[in-house]
């Protein structure tokens, strides 16, 4: 059931940027064509998009690469790559 209200909701949603748009700001980024943000706050936030990307992936690869030690902590070739 919440499921279905979920549904219906996300159209909302979306369309009320542009049936409220006093309360919202237009697309900025997202237009088709050129973006109309301005180039000094524009290449902040690229920047700081791909370095959250960058920081998130490196995270990640830190927690699987824990999670793996932690499942493999009694198989042998674990033993042998710490002895070296």
């Amino acid at each position: 059931m919440l499921a279905v209200v979920g549904v219906v909701n996300l159209p909302i949603i979306h369309y009320s940027v542009y049936w409220w748009n006093t309360l919202h700001q237009g697309a900025t980024i997202t237009k088709l064509g050129k973006p109309s943000i301005t180039g000094d706050m524009l290449w902040p936030l690229l920047t700081m998009l791909v370095a959250f990307t960058l920081y998130y992936v490196a995270v990640m690869l830190v927690r699987l690469r824990a999670e793996i030690l932690r499942r493999e902590r009694d198989a042998s070739w674990l033993r042998e790559e710490l002895a070296r």
